[in-house]
């Protein structure tokens, strides 16, 4: 793909200098058999305007077809002295065709192909040559500058396309790594943390002695807390939900798929549209953090998620009937899962809002601004 690209990056730059030297030897010609010192000034004139065209950073590369209305007038000027400039008329056809759409180009070419009949009939004679040769020149002109204009477009695209799907196969690529490192995580760290927590559970019914049995009880709650961390942790690396799924589907199959099952119900309001991935992954991360902070430690009979589309933010809501906590308190502790929803929720840009009070249950939305494109 970079071999083509580069390759008609070549024909292109071919292209423009075998148009830049036939402009200069047809205003050599016209200089030439010039009858008039008025038309070298006007040739004079007519190089500068096309040079300060090509050349960088001047106000002509921002104003194209002034450029070319300029360099069509002074074409004009030059026509009544003889038949050379008319000639001119092929490179511009060329020009035309590189710095506008193919339906405008041929507008402006058929108006220079009259130009020029009109011309070269009034210094030569009216004949099939004189007719055939502009008209001729202005058909190939059009065709083969729309063409290379199509085919370069056409590779843009096929690069751009190529790109994005570099970007996909590693995106699944990474993915895939998350997935794996999870279940390293899970089935070595995880399950080594809940066999210590099992075992230091039996130990707790054993031992008498009251300072032992406040050390293995410190031991088993630091253990559940790094347990709940791993959990977290894994959630966050493998957002296994969205896999075939949009992000309404992915977020009803995961209340559906914890130990509250049918307790906790899921809703949708307002009019689901595609969201970009990145945002439907960490929404979805953000659901799982809030829906294990449920399960593990609200003692919630029941709980419900909504998911709100408004007009410029999105709404994920989880409100539960639990025991509640105090925030300051938990803020104080320093835990992992809500401050980790609520940075996913300001790197969208948005915010979580936490509501709890003790023995009435828990409140917590994320709102993720977002403005649709029109």
């Amino acid at each position: 793909m970079k071999t083509s690209q580069a390759t008609i990056a070549r024909i292109e730059q071919v292209l423009t200098w075998g148009l830049h030297l036939l402009i200069a030897v047809l205003l050599v010609l016209v200089c030439w058999r010039a009858s008039h010192w008025s038309v070298w000034v006007l040739v004079a004139g007519y190089g500068v305007v096309y040079v300060l065209g090509v050349m960088p950073r001047t106000p002509f590369n921002q104003h194209r077809l002034v450029w070319f209305i300029l360099l069509s007038l002074l074409w004009a000027s030059l026509i009544w002295d003889g038949p050379e400039p008319a000639y001119l008329v092929f490179p511009m056809f060329f020009l035309v065709v590189m710095i506008t759409t193919p339906m405008r180009a041929a507008i402006a070419i058929v108006v220079l192909t009259a130009i020029a009949v009109v011309t070269l009939s009034m210094h030569l004679g009216f004949s099939v040559g004189v007719v055939t040769g502009p008209l001729l020149g202005a058909l190939v002109a059009w065709v083969l500058g729309t063409c290379f204009q199509l085919l370069t477009h056409t590779l843009k695209e096929l690069v751009d396309a190529r790109a994005s799907a570099i970007r996909a196969s590693k995106s699944a690529g990474e993915q895939a790594e998350r997935a794996r490192i999870a279940g390293e995580i899970h089935d070595t760290v995880a399950q080594g943390l809940s066999s210590i927590q099992m075992l230091l559970h039996a130990a707790e019914k054993r031992v008498e002695d009251p300072q032992a049995l406040r050390h293995i009880q410190l031991a088993r709650q630091t253990t559940a807390e790094n347990l709940a961390e791993i959990r977290n942790i894994i959630a966050a690396l493998q957002p296994t939900p969205l896999v075939g799924a949009d992000l309404p589907i992915a977020l009803a199959r995961l209340s559906s798929t914890t130990p509250l099952r049918e307790r906790i119900s899921f809703e949708v309001d307002g009019t689901p549209r595609v969201l970009p991935d990145e945002m439907e992954a960490e929404i979805v991360r953000i659901a799982q953090t809030l829906l294990g902070n449920v399960v593990r430690h609200s003692d919630a009979r029941s709980a419900k998620m909504t998911l709100t589309y408004q007009e410029d933010q999105i709404l994920l809501d989880v409100l539960d009937d639990g025991k509640g906590f105090d925030i300051a308190e938990m803020m104080r502790r320093k835990s992992v899962g809500l401050p980790t929803a609520q940075r996913r929720a300001e790197h969208l840009g948005g915010s979580l809002i936490i509501e709890s009070t003790l023995g009435a249950g828990t409140g917590i939305s994320a709102r993720i601004p977002y403005q649709q494109r029109s």
